[in-house]
């Protein structure tokens, strides 16, 4: 079992500073955004991307994960750098990119859907399968692929050996009945999660045990499928004191598991 944490949460740190603290506090690995000023995808060359999964490597963490979401990039950007991360991914020695879909957009709902496969059967899942990369899609509510209903929909029509899913259990909160039941469901694709809690209605990532979520029941629901992919804490609005928000959710998380 491997508690990690993503660099998300240290955007406004340079990573020389972040990688080093995240091993002192005690984490196994991280969840390395390429968001992140420092390894955005289109300045970070296969090079660059060798040497920074081996500073990680030095620290004595693991490479758990590479994500790229790119929200604030502009959408030729964004689909430039998610074939791109593919390959930063492998070049790192990693076989798990997590990726998400663009915003819904009112009226297009049935356009944005058909890009989106299309997009995947066009590049992304040849991408992934030149470079032997998984990709786990992150559903979030207001996004193309919103909760589990979606989720399944694009498994169903998509049946793809690289094609599965990262499970934010805040996310799935706010947009399913029961987070418990969608872990059952996503159970032959779950390879990652990402890991938090929310006030009740709210979309605010908090450390676990923070908010309103029955975290012991998803926990059970994960062991229960005998999960074993990483557990990556999920927390981004904390720049007044990332550190501290880091040491608090390791000891949340080592207790709940």
């Amino acid at each position: 079992m491997n508690i990690g944490f993503r660099t998300a949460g240290f955007r406004e740190w340079g990573l020389d500073q972040a990688l080093p603290e995240l091993a002192r506090l005690g984490y196994d690995g991280v969840e390395l955004c390429l968001e992140h000023p420092d390894c955005r995808p289109e300045r970070l060359s296969d090079a660059d991307a060798v040497a920074l999964a081996q500073r990680i490597e030095a620290l004595g963490l693991k490479l758990l994960s590479v994500s790229y979401h790119g929200d604030a990039d502009e959408p030729e950007l964004r689909l430039a750098n998610q074939r791109r991360s593919i390959a930063l991914t492998a070049a790192m020695g990693s076989d798990l990119l997590v990726v998400n879909t663009p915003r819904r957009a009112a009226g297009r709902e049935r356009e944005q859907w058909d890009e989106l496969v299309q997009w995947l059967e066009g590049s992304l899942l040849p991408e992934a399968d030149r470079y032997g990369v998984r990709l786990a899609f992150e559903p979030e509510p207001g996004l193309v692929l919103d909760g589990l209903r979606e989720m399944l929909q694009l498994l169903s029509c998509l049946p793809h050996s690289r094609l599965g899913v990262n499970l934010d259990v805040g996310h799935a909160w706010l947009t399913d009945a029961s987070v418990p039941e969608t872990v059952r469901q996503l159970a032959l694709w779950l390879w990652h999660v990402h890991f938090e809690d929310f006030p009740r209605g709210e979309h605010r990532h908090l450390p676990p045990g923070e908010g309103d979520m029955p975290l012991g029941e998803i926990r059970d629901a994960l062991q229960e499928i005998s999960y074993a992919g990483p557990y990556v804490i999920d927390l981004f609005n904390i720049t007044d004191d990332p550190v501290g928000y880091a040491a608090r959710s390791l000891a949340a998380m080592r207790a709940l598991l």
